[in-house]
């Protein structure tokens, strides 16, 4: 968690809550998991699990927004160059796995996947229209929009299809493909 309760017995109970939830996703889907099944496994009442959450999607909707913290903490410390910042948007993506690709899988406006993107957009705009000083700043907004989005693609190929494979390997290939589209 990146955002911790100040009150111990909170954090506690999140933090098992979060842990049984997350290892019951890693076989289940969302829409097939319940509050009984989450209270039981964590060994806590469903009354418990009620006063924090009101279903396992909104769970899944709280932990995506603690996760967007911890991903503009990643990006806070990144350099603003697609090149650089992509190995450890995938490293991060490899580190909360379950979470990301549960994300992935249940995706809805205002989700997880649509404000990273959004705060993507943001945070490096200026620098690809600088570093693009031939394009309108349309036309650079629309790369950043595919290679962006084309990097939500690889995720999403790698985590749900094809789960085994090394978050080296994905680096790899999502590096190869930048050099394809991308100028630099």
């Amino acid at each position: 968690m990146y955002v911790q309760p100040k009150d111990s017995r909170q954090r506690y109970t999140k933090e098992c809550l979060s842990r049984v939830f997350l290892k019951i996703l890693e076989t289940k889907s969302l829409a097939d998991i319940t509050v009984s099944e989450i209270s039981t496994a964590a060994g806590i009442s469903r009354k418990t699990f009620y006063k924090y959450y009101s279903n396992p999607f909104a769970f899944l909707k709280a932990l995506e927004e603690d996760l967007f913290v911890g991903f503009k903490q990643e990006l806070a410390t990144l350099p603003p160059n697609v090149f650089d910042i992509t190995p450890s948007l995938i490293e991060f993506a490899e580190k909360h796995r379950v979470l990301v690709r549960a994300a992935l899988e249940n995706w809805d406006s205002h989700g997880f996947i649509d404000q990273a993107l959004e705060y993507l957009y943001r945070t490096y705009r200026k620098d690809w229209e600088a570093a693009n000083p031939d394009m309108s700043k349309r036309d650079v907004g629309f790369l950043f929009q595919y290679v962006v989005s084309g990097l939500v693609g690889v995720l999403r190929f790698w985590l749900v299809d094809n789960p085994k494979m090394p978050a080296s390997e994905v680096i790899s290939r999502a590096d190869y493909l930048l050099r394809l589209s991308t100028p630099r």
